[in-house]
């Protein structure tokens, strides 16, 4: 691979990863562009969906992994509360995905349409009840855990839908629904997403694929070559991103998040 090639491989997991950590995201939407890029200089044609959605969320379990270490730290998460939502998650991520692959309904402008909606309906829930979006981080009551699992059977879909991890709706659910400050909703949010896309990475890593891009270096779907550069700079720059953002006043990040939602919206509908 030219030095060019993963220098850019390298500064997008840069990227990506200080997103992720910053707004508890996956970062797909850094990771699904250089992917879908990978794929269209070596040709793929007819794999695209499960590529691309396989090899975002082997990156973005990777920056959830190094993301939730530090929020840990930081007590900015609870792990039982993710694990709830995680396990709901997969439920309805697995079952999606089976629908998707087994039906082979692998067409890329469906996803988009369906996704774009999904971001639609977020933006303007959060625009219309910003006022409610900056709770302080001390004035919170964790909400039992079954409180949970509606937002991990939606993020589920959203993960199955576009790889991107499902931080995009978990994060105003936490935040407008079970009114936790956006601090810790982005940090509920990213110890969530590696609990989401394990199992999706063992389907899909398992998987033949009818077209190769590198038949000795791939497991599955999995392109290595491609994706460790991606992952090295997601895993330095994510507990980068979750310290910036520590700096920052709750509102900041909410416009922040929302400044996110629409340029994903954006990047969505019109690439």
């Amino acid at each position: 691979m030219p030095l060019a090639e993963i220098l850019l491989l390298v500064m997008a997991g840069l990227a990506g990863g200080f997103l992720a950590g910053m707004l508890g995201v996956g970062g797909g939407i850094v990771f699904v562009p250089v992917i879908q890029y990978v794929l269209e200089i070596n040709g793929i044609n007819n794999d695209v969906v499960p590529y691309t959605l396989s090899n975002s969320l082997v990156i973005v379990f990777a920056v959830g992994i190094s993301g939730t270490y530090k929020q840990l730290k930081l007590r900015n998460t609870h792990l039982p509360s993710a694990f709830t939502t995680g396990i709901s998650a997969v439920f309805s991520s697995l079952i999606l995905t089976y629908l998707i692959y087994h039906f082979n309904l692998n067409n890329p402008k469906v996803f988009n349409w369906i996704f774009a909606a999904i971001l639609i309906i977020t933006v303007l829930r959060m625009l219309f009840a910003k006022k409610e979006a900056y709770i302080a981080d001390t004035e919170y009551n964790l909400p039992h855990p079954r409180k949970f699992i509606p937002a991990g059977l939606f993020a589920g879909v959203v993960t199955s839908l576009s790889g991107l991890g499902g931080g995009v709706v978990m994060v105003p659910y936490f935040n407008k629904i079970l009114k936790l400050p956006i601090k810790f909703a982005t940090g509920l949010s990213l110890s969530v997403i590696p609990i989401i896309a394990f199992p999706l990475l063992l389907f899909y890593g398992m998987k033949v694929p009818s077209e190769f891009v590198n038949k000795d270096y791939q497991s599955g779907y999995l392109i290595w070559p491609d994706i460790l550069p991606v992952i090295g700079g997601a895993v330095i720059a994510s507990g980068l991103g979750v310290k910036f953002a520590q700096t920052l006043h709750s509102k900041t990040i909410a416009t922040i998040f929302i400044v996110f939602l629409i340029l994903t919206l954006i990047k969505v509908l019109l690439f």
